[in-house]
């Protein structure tokens, strides 16, 4: 009978112990930092990133909000057909204050892996001045003078969509670190391209 307690509270003791193992946890935050792209007309940028998830289904379904900032230099670029010189026009520095709502489901069966793909809406805030033409006078030995340039300038929120794959691994049961790619569709601002590294903790 002894030995059968025993037996007992051993297992007891070691349901307990692989259950505190493998908590799960309902809520986290990330950081990360992207590298992304700009549309119309091409440029690239790091956005810095951060976002609250709620882990729903024992972790397989993931509703996430991303709050993002990225700002670059705005160069345009002049070229002279009959030189080899190269001119360069600076504008308004590019903005984009970003919103992403994903839904995401992950496909592994994985206490410590999680592969996912999701979608969501998004909203972003747009600032930029594109180069609309560019007068100037060539001089024989290719400088440039009476340079005038006619900018169109954008002050505006832009609506789309968003679509996600990521990579998460879990160093501990509370801490995360995630490789992600993604593409957002904002339409009148164009299509982003998104590589991004992030950090995150569960609670």
């Amino acid at each position: 009978m002894n030995k059968l307690i025993l037996a007992m509270g051993f297992c007891l003791l070691s349901c307990s112990f692989t259950k505190a193992q493998v908590a799960t946890y309902k809520n986290s935050v990330r950081a990360g930092i992207d590298y992304m792209s700009l549309d119309a007309p091409d440029d690239l940028g790091y956005r810095a990133r951060l976002g609250y998830a709620r882990h729903i289904g024992n972790d397989r379904l993931v509703f996430g909000v991303n709050l993002g900032y990225l700002k670059v230099r705005n160069w345009e670029h002049i070229a002279n057909i009959y030189t080899a010189n190269n001119y360069s026009i600076e504008g308004r520095p590019r903005e984009r204050v970003t919103a992403d709502v994903t839904v995401s489901f992950d496909f592994l069966k994985n206490q410590r892996h999680a592969l996912r793909i999701g979608a969501g809406p998004s909203v972003w805030y747009r600032k930029d001045d594109r180069l609309r033409s560019a007068q100037y006078i060539v001089f024989e030995n290719g400088t440039l003078t009476d340079v005038k340039t006619q900018w169109e300038r954008f002050d505006e929120l832009n609506v789309g969509y968003n679509l996600l794959a990521e990579y998460e691994y879990l160093i501990t049961p509370e801490i995360s670190i995630a490789g992600r790619f993604g593409v957002a569709n904002l339409r009148r601002s164009g299509i982003s391209s998104v590589f991004g590294l992030e950090v995150g903790y569960r609670f």
